[in-house]
């Protein structure tokens, strides 16, 4: 009885420190830098002048979320496509020490259901020293069902970790 009891302790030891290093193992990747894994949240203006980097559009609060293996998603309260649009898949990867880069995309479609374009975003960006806001550079296309592209500009801003 005693025997399994110290078997049983070890299997329990063994198993709190492996979720304990998978916990911290998101927060820090291979000790170069913090990672982007979590959640994000932006708010302030939806687009910026691709020129002078200036805000130029209405205010937009952005979710983002970016998983451990480099998928993300993304959901937005942009007022240009109103409610008639799909969420955000996307892609992400490390580019060095603190940049990552990103890639997402939704559909639009108008009231009746009709497909009428696809948003595809780009950006690169650098996470701040603590790892709890990143600033960024992107652009985004409207691409219509036959590959035309219908509108293009640019976003950036900074976005901050959400935390308990």
């Amino acid at each position: 009885m005693k025997r399994n009891f110290i078997k049983s302790s070890y299997a329990i030891l063994i198993a709190l420190i492996f979720n304990v290093s998978v916990v911290f193992g998101q927060n820090n990747d291979d000790g170069k830098a913090p990672l982007l894994v979590g959640a994000w949240e932006y708010v302030g203006s939806a687009t910026v002048d691709c020129e002078t980097r200036e805000p130029n559009g209405p205010d937009v609060r952005v979710s983002l979320l970016f998983n451990q293996g480099g998928t993300m998603f993304v959901e937005d309260t942009i007022i240009f496509e109103g409610p008639y649009r799909t969420t955000g898949p996307g892609i992400w990867k490390r580019e060095s020490n603190g940049d990552f880069s990103y890639a997402h995309m939704h559909y639009s479609f108008l009231p009746d259901n009709t497909f009428i374009y696809t948003v595809k975003q780009k950006s690169r960006l650098t996470l701040s020293k603590d790892a709890n806001s990143y600033t960024e550079k992107g652009t985004f296309e409207g691409i219509a069902p036959d590959g035309t592209v219908i509108f293009s500009g640019c976003f950036g801003g900074t976005t901050n970790r959400v935390v308990f």
